[in-house]
């Protein structure tokens, strides 16, 4: 499916909705216009060399106790 034929489409689609559910579209397209899309290598690169070896040793060790479960909790 093309551009124009996804546009016919959306236009359709309008045209059968309520003034209501038009509302809510246009929160929805406005939500998704305005989320920021971080670009992941740049953003995770300004981090390298933050944590030395003993700091990142200390993170995997307190990780180890979340990976596990108790089901008398639940």
């Amino acid at each position: 499916m093309g551009e124009l034929d996804v546009q016919q489409s959306i236009v359709k689609a309008l045209n059968r909705m309520s003034l209501n559910q038009k509302h809510k579209l246009m929160e929805f397209i406005n939500a998704m216009l305005t989320v920021q899309r971080v670009e992941k290598p740049k953003a995770i690169l300004q981090f390298a060399g933050v944590f030395d070896a003993s700091d990142t040793q200390k993170f995997n060790d307190s990780l180890k106790d979340c990976a596990q479960i108790d089901e008398d909790e639940w």
